[in-house]
């Protein structure tokens, strides 16, 4: 049997990862259907990241993601979400020092947890559900 939570990448290891902060705020009345048309939403979602070195091959990433979400009818704000997601890594190999390069790799292992925490709190906290999209981390531009 395979497990599914090998990482792939063979270049870096995940030694923790954690929340570090969270909030969630849903200003609105218990009476109100804050999730009746999505479409009918203006949902403003930024994400930065922090990226820390650390002696003999270890660095950490920090995800700091904001979601504010107001109705376009209304102009109601329907939540105010942020969070911040922390991960310990180490480099493996000893010409791994690419901050870019290690970076995008850390976030790659980070954003499928900090998706799911996302997806989890909008959804149960009776406001409108937020379904991200898988994101290219990819850090060239074009």
């Amino acid at each position: 049997m395979s497990n599914v939570n090998v990482n792939k990448d063979d270049s870096i290891k995940i030694i923790k990862s954690f929340i570090q902060d969270l909030s969630f705020e849903n200003p609105q009345n218990i009476n109100e259907n804050n999730s009746a048309n999505n479409n009918d939403n203006d949902i403003d979602v930024n994400m930065n990241v922090v990226y820390k070195p650390y002696d003999n091959n270890f660095f950490s990433l920090n995800l700091k993601y904001t979601l504010d979400c107001s109705s376009k009818i209304s102009n109601k704000k329907l939540f105010n979400f942020e969070l911040d997601y922390f991960g310990f890594f180490e480099a493996l190999g000893k010409n791994n020092h690419d901050q870019k390069l290690l970076t995008e790799k850390g976030i790659k292992l980070l954003f499928p947890f900090v998706k799911e925490i996302i997806e989890y709190i909008t959804r149960k906290g009776g406001s409108v559900p937020i379904l991200l999209n898988d994101v290219d981390f990819s850090l060239e531009k074009d």
